[in-house]
């Protein structure tokens, strides 16, 4: 009877140690892909105006619009950056702000 237990002691020893190492090695892709595309299009408050950053360098500054005359939740959002996956994303949400 020991030898039974201890086999499937075993046996449940090693499901759970390729169940890790699996979930590792997914978390590790994950983490990866991410780093390799980062969203690198980001509309940001700068001063009183909005910027347009790629890859953390200003593109475009828009002056037009100022951020006095926005709610607060835009201004928070805008204050840590908003993230797009191309710059017509982020043109298109600057039509929110501008218009």
């Amino acid at each position: 009877m020991p030898k039974i237990i201890n086999k499937k002691a075993f046996a449940l020893g090693i499901i759970l140690f390729v169940f890790l190492i699996s979930i590792i090695t997914a978390t590790a892709f994950s983490l990866k892909c991410k780093q390799e595309n980062p969203d690198s299009w980001i509309l940001q408050s700068y001063e009183n105006t909005v910027v347009l950053l790629n890859n953390g360098e200003v593109v475009e500054v828009f002056g037009n619009i100022s951020l006095d005359t926005l709610p607060q939740e835009d201004l928070k959002h805008l204050q840590s950056g908003i993230a797009f996956l191309t710059k017509e994303e982020a043109m298109l949400a600057v039509e929110d702000y501008d218009g």
